[in-house]
């Protein structure tokens, strides 16, 4: 293996339930060790809790987790996982799945920039969120949005964050996606001159 970059969720107590919730969705082989099998409960009431789990799928995606032990303070903020691709039958399955006893914020429907998108919190408080790219014969025809220099100039831009900041954007503070092309104003926010 050359590198992995996984998310790695932090649970109050809910380690386990979660992990095995997460396996039954998206399958694969979930390896869980606790604080009392590696001798490192300080607290008896500890030693049941999730010190590392690792969940390793067909699909190549690795989520990990652990549980936070009394004595030492739980991780604050909200944790975000993103699953994007053009398989549709299974990110749409995916998104079934993780949507029981979740609530969804953003319904997996078409999107402005001509994917299908979705957002739910599940009853652990992860954030998912789920894209789903239109495969061969499904989604429009975007050709006629790619300018002569092959630039993506309306719906669904395709370029890099780093294109449109080249450009002179500059990101919307309260879009919520770091450094995605998606987050950068569309090119008449950016140039109202500009012409197409």
């Amino acid at each position: 293996m050359a590198t992995l970059l996984n998310p790695y969720l932090a649970f109050g107590r809910e380690a386990r339930e979660a992990m095995n919730f997460y396996h039954g969705v998206f399958g694969g082989d979930l390896v869980v060790s606790t604080f009392g099998e590696s001798g490192m409960a300080d607290d008896p009431g500890d030693a049941d809790l999730v010190m590392h789990a690792q969940l390793t799928t067909a699909d190549g995606h690795t989520i990990m987790a652990s549980d936070t032990p009394r004595g030492m303070e739980q991780p604050t903020g909200r944790q975000q996982v993103s699953l994007s691709g053009d398989d549709d039958a299974t990110l749409s399955r995916y998104w079934e799945s993780l949507s029981d006893g979740a609530t969804v914020l953003e319904p997996l429907v078409a999107a402005p920039w001509g994917d299908r998108f979705g957002m739910l919190v599940d009853r652990w408080g992860v954030l998912w969120m789920v894209n789903i790219a239109p495969g061969a014969g499904r989604g429009a025809d975007v050709s006629s949005a790619i300018d002569d220099d092959g630039v993506a100039t309306a719906g669904g831009h395709q370029d890099t964050a780093e294109q449109w900041h080249s450009e002179g954007a500059t990101p919307e503070p309260s879009s919520g996606h770091e450094n995605t092309a998606d987050q950068w104003p569309a090119d008449e926010q950016r140039d109202p001159g500009a012409q197409r």
